[in-house]
């Protein structure tokens, strides 16, 4: 029997994330909801930032740009051929107000000239024309206010169409720019899930809001853990863990838990198991090792750094319930009642029963 530290651990599942990752998702577009994978980079490939990452079809948006491109031109030609006519139609109008004007003045200068010797009836005649003359200049006076308030509401119009048109062709080539994912940072290309939890392909159609891939900070990886339910009183934060990958198991990393969820789940449909959620630091990154979605195991250590009294697990034995352990004696072998406290992998704790330095038998 000696004093120590009962070493116990707790053993789970994890799976390798980087905790600063950015995801790379189809562009918000109007009237688009669902897009096509054209292009991707190798997965696992290293890309720096500016770099093209993914390539969405941009067929629909071209089609579309060609239409509104279409129109945007016509409107265009349509303000420069409006201004031509009006510019031609008031000429025309002036012109015509000119002569107006000027019949005027001929109509009220001979009426003005008919005197005694002019007879009565042609000074009436000379009278009706001169008004006739006015009427006509005011006429023509309002039919140039006219041209000018219609050549202003057809210009307002297709000042409007103008913009209109102008804003959406600028929209479709952002949005045809913006189907080129572009890399906002240097980092490693993994791609993303489906619905149905596949690798998203070349030719795969996703939706607004998938992540297409991401790319993850190989310098801030992290463990995402699933621990069985009837764990989770002997799981705290700031606890030490060995990590060892599935793909490279030989090599021990060491980290903490930093973070424990909130809520108990099933662990998938097929497995009943009651699991909860924690995280855990890395406390050394192997950046040429360590890629996200590598599954390990865990070992997290609970000690809890107490001194007890620590026998080798092989030296207890049971009878009707009760443990006891072999003292040797002068003649031969006998039973000592103890009382286990906590079971480790190869140590028990001792309650009561055995003092320190006390031997015992062991098979």
């Amino acid at each position: 029997m000696e004093l120590g530290v009962l070493r116990q651990s707790i053993e789970a599942s994890g799976e390798l994330v980087s905790a600063d990752t950015v995801s790379m998702m189809p562009p918000s577009i109007r009237r688009v909801w669902q897009y096509q994978v054209k292009q991707l980079a190798p997965e696992g490939s290293l890309v720096q930032k500016g770099d093209m990452v993914a390539q969405l079809d941009t067929s629909e948006l071209t089609q579309r740009l060609s239409v509104k491109t279409a129109k945007l031109e016509a409107t265009l030609q349509d303000i420069e051929t409006s201004k031509l006519r009006n510019a031609k139609q008031l000429e025309e109008l002036r012109l015509d107000l000119a002569e107006a004007k000027m019949s005027f003045d001929k109509a009220v200068r001979k009426f003005n000239l008919s005197d005694d010797t002019v007879a009565a009836i042609d000074r009436i005649k000379y009278e009706k024309d001169a008004v006739i003359a006015k009427d006509k200049v005011q006429l023509t006076k309002q039919k140039i206010d006219l041209e000018n308030q219609s050549a202003k509401q057809r210009e307002a119009m297709l000042e409007g169409d103008l913009q209109k048109f102008s804003s959406e062709v600028t929209a479709l080539k952002k949005g045809i720019k913006s189907l080129t994912l572009i890399a906002p940072r240097e980092g490693m290309v993994v791609y993303g899930n489906d619905s149905q939890g596949n690798k998203i392909k070349e030719g795969q159609s996703v939706f607004m809001g998938d992540a297409v891939l991401s790319i993850p900070n190989l310098n801030h990886m992290q463990v995402n853990m699933t621990i069985p339910e009837i764990e989770a009183s002997r799981v705290k934060l700031g606890q030490k863990l060995k990590i060892r990958l599935d793909a490279n198991p030989d090599k021990v990393f060491y980290g903490e838990i930093i973070e424990l969820g909130a809520v108990f789940r099933h662990k998938n449909q097929d497995v009943p198991l009651v699991v909860f959620d924690a995280v855990a630091s890395i406390d050394e990154v192997d950046t040429d090792l360590m890629r996200p979605g590598m599954t390990a195991k865990i070992s997290i250590d609970i000690a809890n750094e107490k001194q007890e009294l620590l026998l080798s697990l092989d030296a207890i034995h049971y009878e009707s319930g009760q443990a006891y352990v072999l003292l040797p004696g002068l003649f031969g072998e006998s039973k000592q009642a103890v009382t286990i406290g906590t079971i480790g992998k190869e140590l028990v704790s001792i309650n009561s029963g055995l003092d320190v330095g006390q031997e015992v038998l062991l098979p």
